[in-house]
């Protein structure tokens, strides 16, 4: 049914069929589908005007609509939506390139998809009179929607009403057994979310639990999955006595003061940690989250409708088994004040709109003062009437190398200095873990992880104000880095960085993520060296967001008016107007301009001619599992190998991977194209089934696309540890080929330390011989 509410006969992609020629452009000609489907997709199309196309499956053909400024975050954003032809329903998974001189022409890439869902059971009837209101439920995408046309065609008006959109059935969810399962984590964030969707708690001080019942049995797993049931005594047998049923609970364990408030030291003395007998004091379970029910697996329902099974479980506000408090979206900030005022650690903020996402960090954590694990490297004699030791030396885990943090000599009592040197005695080496100026430290090997809360971290790298909290017997050494988002407290924290001010230093540009622009900036500053080998001297591309995400996004290869500092703008001999920086005072420029992704052409400069790394982009169809993604990787990389070419590869901050060759400026793109079309056409014919070198996604369905297009004059790929435009803030990482077994599909996060793999340390530019091209059959 058209938005014109005219009948819809066989001639229904007529007006599609005639703006195209099929011979000419990649797009799909399509036919008519099943009137049944329910499916969405919003892409995005760098055309003439960027802009984004809206698209919904009605009566067997994709209903659209040009978006030019994109969908709308909030119920207070209207979006102009340009009514256009109908699409056939294979357009819905197509991306790619449509050539110059057609109609659109311009990259197509999917944006979002999902299923939509009308909101009124006579729709059909209200959208022929001009008004459609509806649910979109997909990757990027969750909530009610209005369609309204707005005067005569073809312009309508798009609005968000919410980010409610009704539950996936709980007859469609999966049985299962219960069985432990990995935590979904919180990122640390400088400021309290915003947003009608999000829900507050006070962060507690204690051990996470999950707590797995099977049967008449209960078992009590920490974060990293070790069974600690006997450790807490009768509280599995308490826990157990919620219900009969199976069930998966996820909590914190923890002993409350006399005022009320959590205390870790209290818990350790409770559990009988610190060297002491057990106090006696009583411990608590506080239930946050259920992720199984009588064999039913509920991770994949918002936290909505997670917490309203929760409600079946007998949990009260008090006692030894108690059910967390929360508060609405808009006492956030009002909660946290509160929470700092009165000695606390923080407050913890979910989404209600989002699954159980242990691969993805999508809760946040928002801290009155800093505090966090560190690794301990060493320690000191003591001095004057300290037993034990005058302070401990730390370190954090970057880039697969310990870094000194500085020393901690306070927060400890007489007992636990005694209990832990004789935890460190045994661990001491002659080898030291770093190079500081003091030769008087005993040092360990590094195995023991303590919790620190300090006032800042200093210019070097060092906690200042350093306070012992605990021994972290919960967590090892490998998973200690150092928290990327400054503390929410800092609130007269510089709005410099690098020497560069930031203006609107606290706009949010990750609405989703709560992450601020300076924030942006701070890590453009932190992994600025490891990014410039790859940005000196190269044309860039950047994406702008400068109202962030919620806002209008564009793609920028030139400044035609206002120019950022340390950005320096020049034409190429062929009239090409590019712009380079040439130092990270240029890269943090660039994040104060709004700049969110910076993607570096193939070739340096003078001209941009010659590349020094060619690239193959591998993307999958959302249908290919990830091991086959990392096969197809190796495959490549082995390809290569057999041609003594050495590769390297990273992740691509989405759902695919890039393997990159290093070359020497010795050939032109008039060779180098060929090459790389050559070789992933090579590849693929070793699998038709599995691999393609075709950019129609029509043509690409359960396979994965081995694109070699950004290889060539003014093509570009992101760069390496660069931060996406995307939920979650994910950042196309470098990686080494022994480590791309173990890697999961989530990547790297923003909130990660960045890491130099020693492939990429190693590897040196190659030449392409012409034995080698000759090889290839070119």
């Amino acid at each position: 049914m058209a938005a014109s509410g005219r009948s819809r006969k066989s001639a229904a992609l007529g007006k599609y069929r005639k703006k195209r020629s099929f011979a000419e452009t990649p797009e799909p000609a399509g036919k008519r589908g099943s009137k049944s489907g329910r499916s969405y997709v919003i892409q995005e199309h760098h055309a003439r005007s960027h802009h984004f196309d809206f698209r919904l499956e009605m009566n067997g053909v994709l209903v659209s609509w040009a978006v030019p400024r994109g969908m709308p975050a909030s119920r207070e954003e209207k979006r102009l939506a340009v009514h256009v032809e109908d699409h056939p329903l294979e357009y819905g998974s197509f991306e790619g390139e449509i050539p110059e001189g057609n109609y659109g022409a311009g990259t197509v890439t999917i944006w979002d998809s999902g299923e939509w869902l009308p909101k009124e059971r006579a729709w059909k009837k209200s959208f022929s009179g001009g008004k459609l209101k509806f649910f979109l439920r997909g990757g990027r995408l969750q909530g009610e929607y209005l369609l309204v046309k707005s005067g005569e065609e073809p312009n309508w008006l798009l609005r968000k009403l919410s980010d409610e959109a009704p539950a996936k059935p709980v007859e469609q969810l999966d049985r299962e057994k219960p069985a432990f399962i990995p935590f979904q984590l919180a990122r640390v964030v400088s400021t309290v979310p915003e947003g009608d969707d999000w829900i507050h708690e006070i962060k507690l001080d204690g051990y996470r639990i999950q707590a797995v019942k099977t049967g008449k049995t209960v078992k009590l797993y920490t974060r990293n999955g070790h069974d600690w049931t006997d450790r807490f005594g009768t509280l599995a047998t308490r826990i157990g006595k919620l219900s009969t049923k199976d069930f998966i609970l996820d909590g914190e364990a923890v002993v409350h003061d006399k005022k009320g408030r959590t205390s870790f030291g209290l818990l350790q003395e409770a559990l009988g940690v610190r060297g002491k007998k057990r106090s006696g004091a009583e411990i608590s379970f506080v239930c946050f989250d259920i992720l199984h029910h009588n064999g039913v697996n509920l991770r994949p329902l918002p936290l909505s409708e997670r917490l309203k099974w929760l409600d079946r479980l007998s949990l009260e506000d008090k006692g030894p088994l108690r059910r967390s408090k929360t508060w609405p979206a808009e006492n956030g900030p009002e909660l946290f004040r509160e929470a700092c005022r009165l000695g606390l650690e923080g407050v913890i903020s979910k989404k209600l709109t989002q699954p159980y996402a242990p691969d993805r960090r999508e809760w946040s954590k928002s801290k009155c003062r800093p505090r966090q694990e560190f690794i301990v490297c060493g320690y000191l004699p003591p001095k004057s009437s300290l037993p034990a030791f005058s302070s401990l030396v730390l370190g954090t885990l970057e880039n697969n190398r310990l870094v000194p943090r500085g020393k901690v000599g306070t927060g400890f009592k007489e007992d636990e200095r005694r209990s832990l040197l004789k935890k460190l005695n045994p661990l001491k080496t002659s080898r030291a873990a770093f190079d500081i100026e003091d030769r008087k430290v005993v040092w360990v090997s590094p195995e023991l992880v303590v919790e620190v809360e300090y006032a800042e971290i200093t210019r070097d790298g060092s906690i200042r104000q350093g306070c012992f909290i605990a021994l972290r017997e919960d967590k090892g050494p490998r998973e200690v880095h150092l928290d990327g988002i400054r503390s929410a407290s800092a609130h007269n924290e510089s709005s410099k960085v690098c020497g560069i001010v930031i203006s609107n230093p606290d706009r949010v540009v990750f609405p989703s993520d709560g992450i601020t622009k300076i924030e942006v900036a701070s890590y453009f500053e932190r992994v600025g060296e490891l990014m410039m080998p790859f940005l000196i001297r190269k044309p860039l591309a950047v994406l702008r967001a400068p109202e962030g995400l919620a806002g209008q996004q564009f793609f920028q290869k030139s400044f035609p008016t206002h120019l950022p500092r340390h950005v320096y703008q020049r034409t190429l001999d062929d009239g090409t107007e590019i712009f380079t920086i040439r130092n990270v005072k240029g890269l943090v420029s660039l994040a104060q301009f709004g700049v969110i992704e910076i993607h570096p052409w193939g070739a340096p400069l003078p001209q941009g001619d010659k590349p020094d790394s060619l690239i193959w982009d591998l993307d999958p169809d959302a249908s290919v599992p990830w091991v086959e993604v990392k096969g197809a990787a190796i495959l490549l990389r082995d390809f290569l190998a057999e041609r003594g070419l050495d590769t390297i590869v990273k992740t691509s901050g989405g759902k695919g991977l890039h393997v990159i060759l290093p070359v020497k400026k010795q050939h032109g793109w008039d060779v180098l194209k060929p090459f790389t079309k050559e070789v992933a056409r090579q590849i693929a014919s070793l699998s038709p089934q599995q691999f393609t070198i075709t950019a129609s996604k029509a043509k690409r369905s359960g396979k994965i696309y081995i694109d070699w297009l950004r290889n060539g004059r003014g093509a570009t790929c992101i760069a390496p540890w660069c931060v996406r435009a995307r939920p979650g803030a994910p950042v196309s990482m470098p990686i080494s080929w022994s480590d791309l077994r173990s890697l999961q599909p989530a990547g790297f996060s923003f909130q990660e330390p960045p890491q130099m793999p020693s492939d990429w340390t190693n590897i040196v530019a190659q030449k392409i011989s012409k034995a080698v091209i000759k090889d290839l059959g070119l």
